[in-house]
């Protein structure tokens, strides 16, 4: 239960919660938790803050509001899910919700290998968490060949009559066709065991063994099939043997850049490097490492046990309040967090580091900040966009009504924030093509998004359409209260070419004009060739939703859109009478005659098959 607090803060309790800051429109500035609350929320006012960012919240704070936990890692629990919840201005927020990829050795007759993603209540062993899908398939694709154990799901592995092209690549032992034996499948199944616990060495010695017995004994087809699979083990080991590093850790550093801060995770598991993932961070600027750190490593570890050991690139001062941090998140886990001086687990910190600032400095060769200070020049606007989102609708004939929206920044696409809505079926009252009707759905649902902060405001929108869907979107940001979004039309040109296109701005801030002058600014503007790239990937990503949704009606029968008809009444009626076309051809009384079908019932089919 929340409690309003006035701030006056020797009314707060002793106890540990979590506490809100609120502005004076009651919008959550900022979430934190505290052991004790009086103390924690005081501090904000004792004394000024040393960080900028704090200052500026402060000074926006009008109440406060808090729930009392039982205990500190509840209250732990409770901001975390809240700041995913509520995304405040003022909290570091995390750029990276993903759940990252294992392989999984199952525990079953027959088992399978094969990447993993989600909670791993499954039964099996688990290898990873790896930083990145790409780093699973590729370590799969040569342990294959090194183990050759089945992937196919067991749907496909109960029914297969002869072996598969896995099979014949030398990439599977075909268990499903029963070419290797229950007790030849179970070794290659310690094997893996073996592989995934770290004995590789163990491993390596046995197939070195067993090539030379079988090539003394003239077996020659034997001895090069476990050539092969030693080759292939040792590929998945190169580079990544260093006994004096830990066999279960990960190493975090740090980046701050112009933008954003950096964090960069390099892993190790079975004393091998499973690579470096990157995550962006957003509202860290001003932001110190304890607080970066500590959002994290509550991100990162609440949902992954944590390594045997964490090393850190920070100062001495906060490895003690990250350790207290880690017996909240992972009571049962014995990891030990860390900041090395000297030696191998420096290096290997230095080595992550340089892997991300190898790719900070790639993606500086892809900032479009020109084009968008073109694009501010040319609409005039006061500041240049950091933001541009774009809205699409697409239909087959009428049919497969959807919308698209996108986002793009300085750096490209921002994925993370792409949306598709289904503007037809059940509960829709759009006419099929009306184009209008459409774009008013959309906006209404994305605006509301944006007031319930699900989704961030972009500094531009941009339109497919000329005047009369600007129009629309002019009155759906009116009617949402978003005065200050700015709108602009993008009207196709002759022949739909590039650079052919009318761009209408549209402005309500401050008592605006409304739609403004047509511009065509020319297929050499920096400006339009930015609005068209943009334009695009809305085109792209709602026609791929539509033709995904096309290729889903082929497998629906038009009765599964009626309400009232389950599997077993469809049934009914396609085998009495014959198919689709004949229950379409049936008349109301002959649709009654079937068992289960209402008068009622019976009408609502005819009338939806016949409109």
């Amino acid at each position: 239960m929340w409690i309003e607090a006035p701030l006056d803060l020797t009314t707060l309790p002793r106890e540990p919660g979590v506490y809100r800051m609120l502005d004076g429109n009651r919008k959550v500035l900022y979430v934190g938790k505290a052991r004790n609350l009086r103390k924690r929320v005081s501090s904000y006012f004792q004394r000024r803050p040393e960080s900028s960012r704090t200052i500026a919240m402060v000074q926006q704070i009008r109440d406060i509001a808090f729930s009392i936990t039982a205990s500190e890692a509840e209250a732990l629990v409770l901001e975390h899910n809240l700041i995913k919840q509520l995304k405040p201005r003022y909290n570091v927020l995390m750029k990276d919700s993903k759940t990252y990829p294992y392989i999984l050795l199952t525990m079953e007759t027959w088992p399978r290998l094969h990447m993993y993603r989600g909670k791993r209540h499954l039964p099996g062993e688990y290898f990873g968490p790896f930083p990145n899908a790409g780093a699973v398939h590729a370590t799969l694709h040569v342990m294959q060949s090194a183990f050759r154990l089945r992937d196919c799901e067991n749907a496909v592995f109960n029914n297969r009559s002869r072996p598969c092209m896995q099979y014949q690549i030398g990439r599977c032992s075909a268990p499903c066709c029963h070419v290797v034996s229950q007790q030849e499948y179970n070794q290659q199944v310690e094997e893996v065991r073996s592989f995934l616990k770290g004995r590789d060495d163990e491993l390596l010695k046995e197939w070195q063994q067993q090539m030379q017995q079988a090539s003394d004994a003239m077996r020659f087809e034997q001895a090069a099939m476990l050539r092969d699979r030693i080759r292939a083990l040792r590929t998945v080991l190169a580079g990544s043997e260093n006994s004096e590093l830990p066999d279960h850790a990960d190493g975090i550093v740090l980046l701050r850049h112009t933008t954003a801060v950096m964090a960069c995770i390099g892993v190790r598991r079975s004393g091998r490097n499973l690579g470096t993932h990157n995550i962006r961070i957003e509202q860290a600027i001003d932001a110190d490492d304890l607080e970066i750190l500590q959002s994290l490593l509550t991100e990162r570890y609440s949902n992954e046990q944590p390594p045997a050991e964490i090393s850190l690139s920070t100062s001495a001062e906060n490895i003690e309040e990250l350790n207290r941090l880690i017996r909240i998140i992972a009571p049962d886990s014995k990891t030990i967090i860390h900041a090395p001086k000297r030696g191998p687990k420096l290096q290997w910190l230095q080595q992550i580091a340089h892997s991300g600032e190898q790719m900070i400095a790639s993606r500086k060769h892809d900032n479009q900040q020109p084009a968008y200070e073109a694009l501010a020049e040319l609409l005039s606007l006061p500041d240049t966009p950091e933001r541009i989102a774009a809205v699409d609708n697409a239909h087959l004939g009428g049919k497969q009504m959807v919308a698209a929206i996108t986002y793009a920044g300085w750096q490209g696409a921002e994925k993370d924030y792409y949306r598709r809505y289904k503007l037809d079926g059940i509960g829709s009252n759009i006419t099929e093509g009306d184009d209008y009707a459409a774009m008013r759905a959309v906006l209404d649902r994305f605006f509301r998004a944006i007031r319930e902060n699900s989704i961030p405001c972009p500094d531009l929108m941009l339109i497919d359409g000329g005047r009369g869907q600007l129009t629309i979107a002019l009155q759906c940001a009116d009617d949402a209260g978003l005065h200050e979004l700015k709108l602009l039309g993008v009207a196709k040109g002759d022949g739909r070419r590039i650079g052919e296109e009318t761009l209408w701005p549209g402005w309500l801030e401050h008592g605006g004009a409304g739609i403004g002058q047509p511009l065509k600014p020319g297929r050499h503007s920096a400006a339009l060739l930015l609005i068209a790239r943009v334009r695009d990937e809305a085109h792209r990503f709602a026609g791929s939703y539509m033709r995904k949704r096309k290729k889903q009606s082929m497998f629906q029968s038009a009765l599964d859109s009626i309400d009232g008809i389950g599997p077993a009444k469809r049934m009914a009626l396609l085998t009495h009478f014959g198919g689709i076309e004949g229950v379409k051809k049936a008349s109301r009384q002959q649709l009654e005659q079937i068992p289960g079908i209402s008068a009622t019932l019976a009408e609502k089919i005819f009338t939806s098959l016949h409109r």
